[in-house]
């Protein structure tokens, strides 16, 4: 699935998935902010962010952002993976199209032949 057609889709399927499994406007808001900073390293995953980071870019406070975590984390929208200290967490978002796939969008490549 090319990152438009993937990333719009998933998208819709969220919307789509609030009727039966809805989340806060917390949880909303940080799938959003996950999908968007996948987005922006091409989907390879995990995303390491730290919560701090994740605080100031949604306007959440630290404590707010982990609930919205654990929200994600029980709902199946998201995997994560911390690895001790003050290292950020490794994020794996799950598709809502398929529920309990990692997501596999893959960044459509320009086709250097006609450039």
């Amino acid at each position: 699935m090319n990152a438009l057609g993937g990333w719009v889709a998933e998208i819709r399927f969220f919307y789509k998935r609030q009727v039966f499994h809805p989340l806060s406007p917390h949880g909303q808001a940080l799938w959003h902010y996950l999908m968007w900073r996948a987005n922006e390293v091409f989907w390879q995953l995990p995303l390491r962010l730290s919560v701090p980071e994740i605080a100031g870019a949604t306007h959440m406070s630290a404590a707010m952002v982990k609930k919205a975590r654990t929200e994600l984390e029980k709902s199946g929208y998201i995997l994560t993976e911390t690895y001790g200290g003050s290292r950020p967490a490794g994020y794996v978002l799950l598709s809502c199209i398929t529920p309990g796939k990692p997501l596999e969008i893959k960044p459509k490549i320009a086709d250097k032949t006609t450039q």
